[in-house]
């Protein structure tokens, strides 16, 4: 029993002792910390402030020699400065991007890695040394690429000068990347069949080189080139043998004022429908976006349904089935059908971004399945409880 109170007699004592040595170096962390400029809790001093301001200023104005300049002072001349963090990771941007130094930025990027990177960023840097490092025998074409995309002079330029580039230097270490900025600006010119045969460049050495933004955009463009070409031919040919089927047999000899002023009552009725969707054509959105149809197109639009009903009035009088209306009666409205098709197939697809309208068209037509769904579900739940009487949302009712 007293070996038990002596030695519990000695852990109140060691207690006694550990908890202000505890205290000690809490403070003293605590202290380290505010005094550490490098975790932010001391303020910087002013020069070195106004220097950052200074070349964030130049960098927002595309005065990139004088940004960099500035903050090479600030990484020379301010080494103990909370601003220095921030200048020695724009250098590294800055002499990659702006004014491509490759020895410069990975000068720089090294730097920035070993003194300021946490333990997220150091493969991001270690990766972007690694091909830095591997560009150095390519810089001049490695130049070439970084001045035109950051140039912002439109796609037209963009595409030009990239296809000189690799016309120039086709075995360029960012050739993929080259052809996915050729993908994309050649899709946002509706040029379809570049911007697949781009993607296809890519796929070509592997199919795990596109991303997956660029295997859709791939697919995309792959499908809008097929549109417009192999089922714009298709559409063609169905029109063709559709008028021929018609002209041939010189159905004009059979029409007669009364009949063609009796058929007047359907472009008539066409009008009237085509103006009361005027709202549906100056609303259309998806994902937030709205999707512009000019005015010019929506009439066009309706324009081209009258010559399909001029065609119609053709059919009827068509010597084919003068003496066989049963067949007249079964086969029009599939022949009508498939003109109506065949004309709007062709304006969409050869509209700019036609191609796309369709699919924003798709979207738009699901989202009012996904509306009327829920209103059926809705209403139909508002039914049945109408059918059973006596029954109170919240209560719970037992037969007797």
């Amino acid at each position: 029993m007293a070996n038990i109170t002596r030695i519990a007699s000695r852990k109140r004592v060691a207690a006694r002792r550990v908890g202000p040595v505890i205290l000690l170096l809490l403070l003293a962390l605590l202290g380290g910390m505010c005094l550490t400029p490098g975790l932010g809790y001391a303020e910087d001093n002013p020069e070195a402030a106004q220097l950052k301001q200074d070349a964030q200023n130049a960098f927002l104005k595309g005065d990139f020699a004088k940004a960099a300049a500035i903050n090479l002072e600030i990484a020379t001349k301010h080494p103990d400065s909370l601003a220095r963090h921030y200048a020695v990771q724009m250098l590294g941007t800055i002499y990659e991007n702006n004014i491509v130094d490759i020895k410069k930025a990975i000068k720089w990027d090294q730097e920035f890695m070993k003194e300021y990177a946490d333990s997220r960023q150091v493969p991001f840097y270690k990766d972007k040394i690694a091909s830095l490092e591997r560009l150095l025998k390519q810089e001049e074409a490695f130049k070439a690429y970084q001045s035109i995309l950051f140039a912002n002079k439109g796609d037209e330029v963009l595409v030009q000068k990239f296809e000189a580039l690799l016309k120039e230097h086709p075995d360029f270490l960012l050739k993929d990347k080259v052809e996915s900025e050729l993908g994309y600006a050649y899709g946002r010119m509706d040029e379809r069949k570049k911007s697949a045969l781009a993607f296809q460049a890519i796929a070509a050495e592997g199919t795990n080189r596109l991303s997956a933004s660029d295997r859709i955009a791939y697919e995309d463009a792959h499908r809008y080139w097929h549109m417009k070409t192999t089922w714009a031919l298709v559409a063609w040919g169905v029109l063709a043998a559709l008028w021929a089927l018609v002209i041939v047999t010189k159905p004009w000899k059979r029409i007669t004022w009364p009949s063609a002023r009796r058929f007047l009552l359907w472009p008539v009725l066409w009008l009237l429908v085509a103006a009361g969707s005027m709202p549906f054509f100056f609303s259309m959105e998806t994902t937030g976006y709205p999707i512009v149809i000019p005015l010019g197109t929506v009439l066009t639009a309706v324009g081209l349904n009258l010559i399909v009903l001029f065609w119609l009035l053709l059919l009827t009088k068509a010597g084919l089935w003068q003496d066989k209306k049963w067949v007249f009666r079964c086969t029009s409205p599939l022949l009508a059908l498939a003109m109506t098709a065949g004309v709007f197939y062709l304006f969409v697809v050869y509209e700019p971004n036609g191609p796309y309208i369709v699919d924003q068209c798709a979207i738009k037509l699901d989202y009012w399945q996904g509306e009327l769904r829920e209103w059926e579900l809705k209403h139909g739940a508002r039914g049945q409880a109408a059918l059973v009487p006596n029954k109170q949302p919240g209560l719970n009712t037992r037969d007797e």
